[in-house]
């Protein structure tokens, strides 16, 4: 098992490059950056509709950001409960399975920005589910 040490700094980590990516989901949702970047390069055209699921997206994000966040003490000091356990493994199987789908894009650019930011927010969300639970006070 991973120390509550090393689970809290994987957890601030995480929670820095789920920050970078609601940033660049909104800079997406607001065509500040092109939508070729995301949807593996098949969407040209930002719609409303992709601009919504950009704009979920964030959200989404940030409520993962708010569980890896608990499960890695963070946030409060009482033992996180059971359903925050199972959420931070779902999460972190999504963020695996995110990367291969970043990876497997044909944008250069989803490859190497989103693929790069995920690889790493996966392998941190592994270490904060994985670790001992502990009461200890955030830092």
């Amino acid at each position: 098992m991973v120390s509550p040490s090393t689970a809290r700094i994987a957890g601030n980590i995480a929670t820095l490059l789920f920050v970078v990516i609601i940033t660049l989901q909104l800079l997406l949702a607001l065509g500040i950056l092109p939508v070729t970047m995301a949807w593996g390069g098949s969407q040209t055209v930002l719609t409303p509709a992709l601009q919504l699921a950009h704009v979920i997206a964030a959200l989404l994000l940030a409520g993962f950001a708010y569980v890896i966040r608990r499960r890695a003490g963070l946030l409060v000091r009482a033992h996180p409960s059971r359903l925050i356990k199972i959420l931070a493994w779902v999460i972190t199987g999504f963020m695996f399975l995110n990367t291969l789908g970043n990876f497997a894009s044909s944008s250069t650019a989803e490859k190497l920005v989103f693929g790069s930011l995920t690889v790493v927010l996966a392998i941190a969300s592994l270490l904060v589910s994985a670790s001992k639970s502990n009461q200890s006070s955030p830092t």
